[in-house]
């Protein structure tokens, strides 16, 4: 049986309406849980563009060892600048991002979850336990509508 939250997340991708601080709330739980899973692999992965409509290409989901501020500095998920300037730079997590950019986050998981799983998977980490857990939820993300 699948986690809760990621039930709520493959409800939403698929049409339920689903209120933005649940979907939040659920976002910041995947957050975590995507933290443990890239702390477990350390395989970094540059996903789906989540910029807005007319900067697509703007941010990007990636996963990698993270700079957060106050010196924090740990392996995980963020929706980071694709600026020259500021390449690679972590600007928010999944549950910080703007109510505009939500659903682009929420649509992009699908396809993050899958190319997560397969970059894990092509590093050689396809029989650890974080990889399986990647393709559970990409599989579960893709019923959308299930």
């Amino acid at each position: 049986m699948e986690s809760p939250h990621i039930v709520l997340l493959r409800d939403a991708l698929g049409g339920t309406p689903i209120t933005q601080a649940e979907i939040r709330d659920a976002l910041q739980r995947v957050d975590r849980l995507v933290a443990d899973l890239a702390g477990d692999l350390q395989v970094s992965y540059a996903g789906p563009f989540v910029g807005p409509p007319l900067a697509p290409e703007q941010h990007q989901l990636c996963v990698r060892e993270h700079h957060w501020p106050r010196d924090v500095h740990a392996w995980g998920v963020a929706l980071c600048s694709t600026h020259p300037t500021h390449a690679g730079r972590a600007d928010w997590r999944l549950g910080g991002v703007s109510r505009e950019r939500l659903p682009i986050v929420l649509q992009a998981l699908p396809a993050f979850f899958a190319g997560y799983a397969q970059s894990a998977a092509d590093a050689g980490m396809a029989k650890r336990g974080s990889c399986r857990r990647l393709r559970e939820i990409a599989h579960a993300l893709a019923l959308t509508g299930a």
